[in-house]
Formats: C-alpha cells, sequence, structure tokens
C-alpha cells in the first residue's frame, strides 16, 4: 500500500504541552477531544482530525494534509503562512519541520523553520517538477552523495538493480530521514519506530459538531428569511380565498 503521512514536528525546547494553545495556533480551536489513538492510527487518519502527541522532546501534530498541504504546496519561495506564523509566536526559538509523503504519486515534501526563518522548502512529486528553495539540509546531503546528477537531474543506481531511480521514487529515503532529523527515529523502520507507531499516545480531535460556520449561519438566515415570506404568502392567499368563498355570500 505505500507509505502516507502529513506532520508538523515542532522542537519543545521547555517541555511544552498545551494542545488547546496548539490547536488555537494553527486556526482549529474549534476543534474537540474525541478519543485518544496510536501513531499508527493517525499517521494517515484520512478523517480530518487533528492529531497531537509528544515524543522524543517533540510536538508531532498528524493533520491530514490540511495544514502541510498549504505549507508546501502554496508557499511562495520561503514565505512563512498563516499558521507558521502563528505557531513560530508560540515556539520563537525551535525547529518546525512539515514533512509529508504519498505513495500514491511519489510525492514528498518538506519544509523547516529555525527560530522563526524559513532556510528550506522542497517538493516532488512523479506528476509535478521539483520545486526548491533555500539551502540543502545535511539529511539531504547524504543521499545526494550517491546521485548521478545529469542536466540538473538526479539518479541514482543500486548494485542490485540494474535499474535507474529518479528523485521522486526515493519518497521514503527523503521523506523519513528528514522526519529523523527531529525524531531521532526512522519511522519505515520498525525496530526503531515501535515504540512512537504503538505505544505513544496521541490526543485525536475532530471539527466540534456544534461549531457552525460563516457559511452555514447565512444559509440558516436565507432559510429562515424564505420560510417567514412563505407563511406571510400562505396567510395572504388563504385569506383572499376565504373572502371570495366565505365572506362574499
Amino acid at each position: 500500500m505505500g507509505w502516507k503521512c502529513s506532520l508538523i514536528i515542532i522542537e519543545s525546547i521547555d517541555n511544552f504541552k498545551d494542545d488547546a494553545a496548539i490547536l488555537n495556533a494553527i486556526g482549529k480551536s474549534n476543534y474537540q477531544f474525541e478519543r485518544n489513538c496510536a501513531f499508527d492510527e493517525c499517521i494517515y487518519p484520512m478523517d480530518e482530525s487533528i492529531n497531537i502527541g509528544y515524543y522524543n522532546g517533540n510536538v508531532i501534530i498528524s493533520d491530514d494534509y490540511q495544514l502541510t498541504n498549504t505549507s508546501l504546496e502554496r508557499a511562495q519561495n520561503l514565505n512563512l503562512v498563516a499558521h507558521e506564523k502563528q505557531l513560530i509566536t508560540l515556539f520563537p526559538k525551535s525547529e518546525i519541520l512539515t514533512v509529508a509523503c504519498h505513495s500514491g504519486v511519489n510525492y514528498h515534501g518538506y519544509s523547516l523553520i529555525e527560530s522563526g526563518v524559513k532556510t528550506r522548502l522542497k517538493t516532488i512529486s512523479s506528476s509535478d517538477d521539483k520545486k526548491e528553495f533555500g539551502r540543502l539540509l545535511n539529511e539531504e546531503l547524504e543521499i545526494y552523495k550517491s546521485a548521478q546528477q545529469q542536466d540538473g537531474v538526479y539518479s541514482w543506481t543500486y548494485d542490485d538493480d540494474a535499474e535507474d531511480y529518479e528523485e521522486d521514487q526515493l519518497m521514503e529515503d527523503f521523506t523519513f530521514k528528514i522526519a529523523a532529523r527531529r525524531l531521532g527515529i526512522a519511522l519505515d523502520k520498525y525496530d526503531e519506530s515501535e515504540e512512537l507507531l504503538e505505544r505513544i499516545v496521541f490526543k485525536k480531535y475532530i471539527k466540534s459538531k456544534d461549531t457552525i460556520s460563516i457559511e452555514d449561519k447565512v444559509a440558516h438566515a436565507k432559510k429562515i428569511t424564505w420560510i417567514k415570506y412563505a407563511i406571510i404568502i400562505s396567510v395572504i392567499l388563504i385569506w383572499q380565498i376565504l373572502k371570495r368563498t366565505v365572506f362574499s355570500k
């Protein structure tokens, strides 16, 4: 099936553990706690939830591409997006690492914020050209060491395989080596990641059912208005019918 993940990993210098403050910073203050779950379950939640856990001195947010898509796909150069600016207010001196992948299209992307400044951004997939800004990370340099380069395009050849692999095909290599920068373990190696995947408790937050969006409120107001008009028109019609039938006699 392949890997799919969407993560924000934040260096927690002061052992920060305030889920409500994090939800507010990322614009999800209307989300409410649903239940506890394992990281293995929520690394790719598919339910538009926000999942928060703490591991090895880091805050981990798993978000179903709600935030990472904005940070990686919609970002202009190394400019900060709205939720990144808010996270920096909570973590002004921390590394904030965003990393995502989707094996369906060999997509991987990541960005790094250091002490409030975005220093690296890269995305690539089998259907889109590579986009990158900023200096290469040490973790990337290690991977590129074994690559061949021609006309700015990298490829890799392995001794046990005659096929050349393009950069998007090294999705797992880039994704999990970059994530390991903060986590200290490779998520795709079970002997290293078992504790995080299966034993660390994450809290799952979902959009509150009591929350009504502005669009919903407008639609509701319009519905009430039309119901009111319909009642008035019905009363007028009934009055006209009564006038013609009962009162005309």
